[in-house]
């Protein structure tokens, strides 16, 4: 089993929740990484090294690990890459990546930021670039290398991607990673300030990057990209995931969770609990968004689980969601530490 805890990296190295979970108080939080890990392979020597410095995507991996062993998944890690090769109902391959900062901008971890983000239409903007950018260098990949690969030939290919690009990047929810692979934005910005009774959404063909470079969305509605049968997607697969799940139920902290409007309402769903009433699903967050023009699709089945959003589109019928009625859209934690 890896060990994760033992300090490898010099503590100026070390990212801001490593250091943190060495604490005494967070032995719960790091069990359950620990779980996480059982049954993952290093194979390249690097993981312990990246999971204690950068933290984010080694974690991210670690979260995919385990929920395609709550789904029961045989995983092979013998070839080196992708990141997953697995058999569900479907033999698929999976690899995994996050949207990270620009150069020199603020991290999801460790800003200076009080408040959350005001400007949601900016927001969502930085949020679809960074998706973007992301998922392009996936891509890329997948051409220049793993397609050539005979394990990968024949089998669906999946990208997992978790926000991690700027401060509160899980305010995300769905809305950049939907416009950057379906091209349809939901704006709730003119939704609030028009005081509309449905969620104002409009098809969208690029983002604008800058005054010289528009980044192009809607990589699902063409064939362009039907080497990629569908992505995996959170922004809610973080910190705040560790501390739901995790058997400490006298932590002093509230959870405080979004779910989608109850009838005709426009307002989502608030709801409050105590970590000892609180009670998470690994799934919860967790969406899956399948390419209608995939050369290989990937059957519904696969990751068919109570708590997982799946997304589909239509080129006649249109776009369509299923999901449970109380999805976990957003969850924020208040922590009290006494001293």
């Amino acid at each position: 089993m890896l060990d994760l805890f033992t300090p490898i990296a010099d503590e100026n190295k070390q990212h801001p929740i490593f250091k943190m979970m060495l604490q005494e108080q967070y032995q719960p939080e790091r069990d359950v990484l620990t779980s996480w890990a059982n049954g993952f392979e290093d194979r390249d020597g690097k993981f312990i090294y990246e999971f204690q410095t950068t933290f984010e995507s080694s974690m991210w991996e670690l979260y995919i690990h385990e929920f395609l062993k709550h789904l029961g998944a045989e995983i092979d890690f013998s070839h080196h890459a992708p990141d997953f090769v697995a058999e569900l109902a479907q033999q698929i391959t999976i690899e995994a990546t996050i949207a990270a900062p620009p150069h020199g901008g603020e991290p999801a971890a460790g800003h200076g930021q009080k408040y959350p983000p005001q400007d949601f239409s900016e927001f969502n903007r930085q949020s679809a670039i960074r998706i973007s950018n992301s998922l392009s260098a996936k891509i890329k990949k997948l051409r220049s290398s793993y397609s050539k690969l005979k394990h990968v030939e024949e089998r669906p290919h999946v990208i997992a991607l978790a926000s991690f690009d700027q401060p509160f990047a899980h305010y995300a929810a769905n809305r950049s990673i939907v416009a950057v692979l379906y091209g349809i934005y939901f704006d709730e910005e003119n939704t609030i300030a028009t005081r509309s009774n449905k969620f104002i959404k409009y098809p969208v063909e690029a983002v604008v990057k800058n005054e010289n470079v528009n980044v192009p969305v809607g990589l699902f509605t063409t064939d362009e990209y039907r080497d990629v049968s569908a992505v995996i997607y959170s922004s809610l697969a973080t910190w705040g995931k560790i501390r739901a799940v995790a058997d400490n139920p006298d932590a002093m902290t509230v959870y405080n969770t979004l779910h989608p409007p109850l009838g005709d309402s426009m307002i989502p769903e608030i709801r409050f609990s105590k970590k000892s009433e609180y009670f998470e699903n690994i799934a919860d967050g967790l969406h899956i968004l399948h390419n209608p023009y995939a050369e290989r699709p990937l059957d519904i089945s696969v990751f068919n689980h109570e708590r997982v959003a799946q997304y589909f589109l239509d080129p006649e019928k249109g776009f369509d969601i299923v999901a449970p009625d109380d999805f976990l859209l957003l969850r924020q934690l208040q922590s009290f530490i006494t001293k």
